[in-house]
């Protein structure tokens, strides 16, 4: 099975308003992106290259944010704001690519990091690069489970990556390791395709 076009699956990490678990606000901000992770896919799903950068936000990263990604506000003094990462993003597009608007998109979700990114892109007045293509891996996951006979809700990264016997390269929340590990989630989804066989789960899982 081949592509038409290459993919860069994106997994991006963000500041938010919610301090703790207990305090739930009706509106989750996740206003500034953090960290970025991303894998280059060529036209036969094979990772080809990472890119990985950390972010500097306009606003302060909470101890709940630290906990869930382990990303301190220290960690991010000092780097470029997102006006300054969004060049090198797109250089690195570009060099493993004949026309940057050709490349899909792929995120876990799409309802969280395409919103974000566009949100960066506008925020400082930069032309946002990419087609308005995206794929969006958890939806293939939850066919993937759905034939295959397992469970299609709660369906988390770490959980379908468990599933298919995928180890992550690092942590879990962060942008790379969460990035890479959603790449082999969907290279596996389309191999099973191309062979019409998914693994049967255990009854009821």
């Amino acid at each position: 099975m081949r592509l038409n076009n290459e993919l860069v699956v994106l997994d991006l990490e963000a500041t938010s308003n919610q301090e703790t678990a207990d305090e739930k606000p009706p509106v989750q901000t996740n206003n500034f992106i953090i960290e970025i992770g991303a894998a280059f896919l060529d036209r036969d799903f094979k990772i080809v290259d990472t890119f990985q950068r950390l972010v500097r936000p306009e606003e302060p990263i909470t101890a709940f944010i630290t906990g869930v990604t382990s990303i301190t506000p220290e960690m991010c003094e000092g780097q470029p704001l997102w006006e300054g990462i969004a060049p090198e993003f797109e250089a690195w597009v570009v060099g493993h690519c004949d026309n940057i608007k050709r490349v899909r998109l792929a995120a876990w979700g799409t309802y969280f990091d395409m919103p974000l990114l566009r949100r960066a892109y506008a925020r400082y007045d930069r032309p946002f690069p990419f087609s308005g293509t995206c794929f969006d891996v958890k939806t293939l996951a939850m066919l993937w489970a759905a034939l295959s006979g397992r469970r299609t809700n709660k369906l988390g990264v770490q959980t379908v990556a468990s599933e298919m016997g995928i180890l992550p390269d690092g942590c879990y929340h962060r942008a790379l390791t969460d990035a890479v590990t959603e790449a082999k989630i969907l290279q596996r989804i389309f191999a099973d395709l191309e062979g019409g066989f998914f693994a049967p789960g255990p009854p009821g899982k």
